[in-house]
């Protein structure tokens, strides 16, 4: 995790985004087969989506005054 945290740290955020929600989509199968630490990572990838989603709107509202 920590690994993926330095990796998207050089990308845009948009970028870090769109790689968060793919690294979520790995674990949404063992979420069904009842696996809890499929469970864990896909709430901590729902969280950092959500402050990325935000931090993404602030981007968009920067570039579209200036």
């Amino acid at each position: 995790t920590q690994q993926l945290v330095q990796q998207h740290q050089s990308q845009s955020k948009y970028s870090q985004l769109l790689a968060v929600i793919e690294d979520m989509g790995r674990d949404i199968r063992p979420t069904y087969a009842g696996s809890k630490t499929s469970v864990e990572r896909l709430k901590r990838g729902i969280v950092h989506a959500r402050i990325l989603v935000r931090e993404c709107l602030m981007e968009c509202e920067r570039s579209a005054r200036s």
